[in-house]
């Protein structure tokens, strides 16, 4: 596949998991999926991953506006505004709060037969915690 061709499997997959669009998903990500999340742990599989997304749906509305892609070999690098409202359902034992992040977000997806077959990515999860008030700002200091 073209470079093109295969950041538009990356965009896709983007649209596919702001609409929860699970047999998108499930096209666009390969049955051997590694995939690693914001520097939790152990790869997820693709049934994991999946898992954890239709989790973040059920409490989050989601949108990814992509800036930018730089694809190399097999490999896209998408730099991205992401902004999630929580407004469908309760996180971490809070429920909806109807407040809104917004923030830069990175990955990179390894693209293999038009599929997603590995996945790295990054974004600010104390700042996206924080905006949603699910966690304390800090203190300022005196």
């Amino acid at each position: 596949m073209s470079l093109e061709e295969n950041k538009a499997v990356v965009r896709r997959f983007y649209q596919a998991f702001a609409a929860d669009d699970h047999d998108a998903m499930n096209a666009l990500l390969a049955p051997d999926l590694v995939a690693y999340s914001h520097g939790e742990g152990e790869p997820q599989n693709r049934e994991v991953h999946l898992q954890g997304i239709s989790g973040w749906n059920a409490a989050f509305e989601s949108e990814f506006t992509i800036e930018e892609q730089i694809a190399e070999g097999d490999s896209v690098a998408t730099r991205m505004t992401s902004r999630f409202t929580h407004n469908r359902g309760g996180f971490m034992g809070a429920a909806p709060t109807g407040k809104e992040s917004v923030n830069d977000s990175m990955s990179i997806e390894r693209v293999k037969d038009g599929r997603i077959v590995e996945r790295r990515a990054i974004a600010d999860w104390s700042g996206i915690m924080q905006q949603l008030g699910l966690v304390p700002l800090p203190e300022a200091e005196h």
